[in-house]
């Protein structure tokens, strides 16, 4: 998953991420570590919050 680089273009730390989608910082954390993947909801939320696209941010692209 590319989240931690789109994370650093728009200059977030794992907690201003988490403020931004509605999640918890320790969440963001998991996804960061690669210990999980964010359900549908979250993956939306994400991509809305970094304004990327999903398949991007799931390294499909």
């Amino acid at each position: 998953m590319r989240l931690a680089a789109a994370m650093e273009d728009r200059n977030l730390d794992h907690v201003a991420l988490a403020m931004i989608a509605n999640v918890s910082p320790h969440t963001v954390k998991r996804w960061l570590n690669g210990k999980f993947e964010p359900r549908h909801k979250n993956l939306v939320r994400l991509t809305d919050a970094l304004d990327v696209s999903g398949d991007y941010l799931l390294g499909r692209t």
